[in-house]
């Protein structure tokens, strides 16, 4: 899929808002996965592979195993 100037602007806002939207909660997205999502605004990667990108951190990251095993 060929992104035109615009849709890279208008997926950069998006990305920008969703990241300050997390960063409000609380929930700052860390480095990878902001490079991630800058990596999907300019169309080098689908949301499917943002998605299964965090989601292959979370699941190696061992608070995350410790939080599901308590749970």
């Amino acid at each position: 899929m060929t992104l035109t100037h615009e849709d890279i602007m208008r997926r950069q806002q998006d990305v920008q808002d969703a990241l300050a939207s997390a960063a409000r909660e609380g929930q700052p997205a860390s480095p990878k996965t902001e490079a991630d999502m800058e990596a999907y605004a300019r169309g080098e990667i689908t949301t499917d592979e943002v998605r299964r990108r965090i989601l292959a951190r979370l699941h190696a990251d061992p608070r995350y195993k410790k939080a599901t095993k308590a749970a």
